[in-house]
């Protein structure tokens, strides 16, 4: 979204569900609702939390150009919960690639054409690029992080579908299976294929406070059944998502 004007600034503004923006162009200032002033700039993510007041000013130059995603309340306090969303910081430096915003914008090309069908799969999306911008803010935190790993946890972390084969993020980062799969764990504290479900049913727990039915949920997470995915979801500890 461009915004061209100082007209675009919103003050005292207060939403009831979960907002966050990348700033792709331009400069601004985020006022919190204690009136902390914090300078907005290219590669910041902004967060708009629930219920909290606070105001955007834009800089009137023609220059801002943001992209932003919105998620209900209850699929941000899953994410809170899980450690993801730091709602302590609400504005905060990232580090992403060209690949990202490239997604970006196939997402919104996506849901510009998009049928009902779709949507599922395109919520998937949304949801997993709001993970990878919180993850991108981690990533300035924690410099040591492996970069083969941290590649290969974007790589499963991408892949919807119970039947990817994890061989395949082994290859994409040049390594053995057996050698990957022992510095994958070494790394995150699970193995790889652990990674992979926990991600799909997180995945789920969000499709569903969303409001998706759970047979349309397994289907879109490529489950042949619901019984299968349900067991999946009981030997991974993960029957919460059906209370």
């Amino acid at each position: 979204m461009r915004k061209r004007t100082a007209e675009r600034s919103q003050y005292d503004f207060r939403i009831g569900y979960y907002s966050c923006l990348l700033v792709l162009q331009g400069n601004g200032r985020f006022i919190s609702k204690e009136g902390t002033v914090i300078t907005m700039q290219a590669g910041d993510l902004v967060q708009r939390l629930p219920d909290r007041m606070h105001s955007t000013e834009i800089e009137p130059n023609g220059e801002w150009i943001e992209f932003y995603i919105s998620i209900g309340y209850p699929v941000y306090h899953y994410l809170k919960t899980l450690g993801i969303i730091n709602s302590d910081q609400e504005v905060q430096p990232t580090r992403h690639t060209s690949d990202i915003l490239n997604e970006f914008a196939a997402l919104l090309n996506s849901l510009k054409a998009a049928v009902d069908e779709r949507l599922p799969y395109l919520l998937m999306k949304a949801q997993e690029l709001i993970i990878r911008l919180h993850g991108s803010v981690h990533h300035t935190q924690r410099e040591h992080n492996d970069h083969k790993i941290s590649k290969a946890c974007q790589l499963i972390g991408g892949a919807n579908d119970i039947h990817y084969d994890i061989k395949e993020a082994a290859a994409a980062v040049n390594m053995g299976y057996e050698n990957f799969r022992k510095l994958f764990k070494a790394t995150t504290g699970v193995s790889p294929q652990r990674y992979h479900i926990e991600h799909l049913m997180k995945q789920a727990k969000m499709m569903l406070l969303s409001g998706l039915p759970i047979k349309q949920v397994a289907v879109s997470l490529g489950y042949g059944d619901i019984y299968s995915f349900i067991l999946t979801s009981i030997i991974i500890g993960s029957v919460s998502l059906f209370f």
